[in-house]
């Protein structure tokens, strides 16, 4: 079978998260293996303060962003001017998850990748993992990356050649629409 790619994409809160999850259950009923991961907005008062990964083969749940005020100890990483810290034991959780993911790809399995953002363009957070699954994707699979609009490009050119990439908006109503003939 003919290696897959998979991109949703629109701004912050638009669902992209819910539609992966929603994507991973649809791909179990159908067969599928999913692997990988999906980041869970934290939020208190109606405001994001961080993000938490979890695994999508076995449900486990860890840091990987807060907000700097929030966020105590030697784990937490802040970057530039950005208003939140990062995990690094977090990422490094979540690069070994999606590295495992890409050993382990086959055409039954769907691994995730959630989400590709601006630390990834500086080739931080889950950049390594991406690229391991993406070179994976050579040989065959199906691999699923969530981004905002503006990083569409960035995932493309990650993307080998041979695959077949689709590119959904998460809020559009046509969503699954799109992908009636993903799974097959």
């Amino acid at each position: 079978m003919k290696p897959r790619a998979l991109i949703i994409h629109g701004p912050i809160g638009c669902g992209k998260t819910q539609r992966a999850l929603e994507l991973a259950e649809r791909a179990r009923q159908s067969g599928y293996r999913v692997l990988g991961l999906v980041s869970i907005r934290v939020t208190d008062g109606g405001e994001t303060t961080g993000y938490t990964g979890m695994d999508l083969a076995s449900g486990a749940m860890f840091p990987l962003v807060k907000l700097s005020s929030l966020a105590e100890g030697e784990d937490w990483r802040k970057l530039g001017k950005w208003k939140y810290s990062f995990s690094e034991t977090g990422f490094e959780r979540a690069n070994t998850i999606l590295e495992d993911a890409a050993e382990a790809l086959d055409d039954e399995t769907i691994v995730v990748a959630d989400e590709y953002g601006h630390i990834e363009l500086l080739g931080m957070g889950i950049y390594r993992g991406v690229t391991r699954v993406a070179e994976a994707l050579r040989r065959c699979g199906c691999l699923v990356v969530l981004c905002r609009t503006e990083k569409v490009d960035a995932v493309i050119d990650l993307l080998p050649r041979e695959a077949s990439v689709v590119v959904a908006e998460a809020d559009k109503p046509d969503f699954w629409r799109s992908l009636r003939d993903w799974f097959n």
